[in-house]
């Protein structure tokens, strides 16, 4: 029951991720087309001024699907190596004082507990740092509306790991949306990629983790980060 389960999972992310890169690799492709069209029958008639904006209407459309190739390639050929023990309390503290500084410049009210006795993680820092750094900006995009705008961070033990909740009092997700987060090249943002929450959870398996995201429409959103334990210092 579960592999049919899992086996389902991936035939529809899969069909997600073509049902994407159709869409946006279609619109992209029939623009360009047109605007080739036009221009090529219109060139005569054209100053100099029209010209080099219709070609730059082209060259604009060549590198969005140049950036979706590239983002492709990036996440699959994503692995994390060096990993090394990492003392927690310091990986906290950092992350703490970029948030605040972050979280001030867009008034932002930040509230954060460590509930967690000093132990090592085994993770690699610049991977660790950037997974929370993507999340961390998710929420502060989420929360930029509101005038009571607040983001909470959280870590404690869980059997083995430590899991680090971070909450905010944003417009939160849909209950349809919120089931394609991590499917590569998913957005709907405009001039985003989608790939950041598929590269941190990718990122997160390599190293032993896991994320999940918790978000009801109108009520915000919580992510849960399990970061793996190596001993206690």
């Amino acid at each position: 029951m579960g592999q049919a389960k899992d086996d389902l999972e991936l035939i529809e992310n899969l069909e997600q991720i073509f049902s994407t890169l159709r869409h946006e690799w279609g619109n992209s492709i029939n623009s360009l087309k047109i605007t080739l069209d036009v221009l090529q029958k219109n060139y005569d008639y054209f100053d100099d001024i029209k010209r080099k904006n219709y070609l730059s209407r082209v060259s604009e459309l060549v590198t969005r699907q140049q950036r979706m190739i590239e983002a492709m390639k990036s996440y699959s050929n994503l692995i994390v190596e060096d990993q090394e023990n990492i003392k927690f309390p310091i990986f906290w503290e950092h992350f703490v004082n970029i948030a605040a500084l972050k979280l001030k410049n867009d008034n932002i009210r930040l509230i954060h507990y460590l509930e967690v006795e000093p132990c090592l993680i085994k993770a690699n820092g610049v991977a660790i740092n950037q997974i929370m750094i993507n999340i961390l900006d998710n929420a502060i995009e989420a929360v930029k509306e509101k005038k009571d705008a607040k983001i909470e961070v959280k870590a404690v033990k869980d059997n083995g790991y430590v899991l680090i909740l971070l909450k905010d009092n944003g417009s939160g997700i849909n209950n349809k949306d919120a089931q394609k987060i991590f499917i590569p090249l998913f957005t709907t943002k405009q001039g985003k990629m989608g790939m950041g929450l598929p590269i941190t959870r990718r990122l997160l398996f390599n190293m032993g983790g896991r994320i999940e995201i918790e978000s009801r429409r109108g009520s915000g959103t919580e992510a849960r980060v399990w970061l793996k334990t190596v001993s206690d210092q």
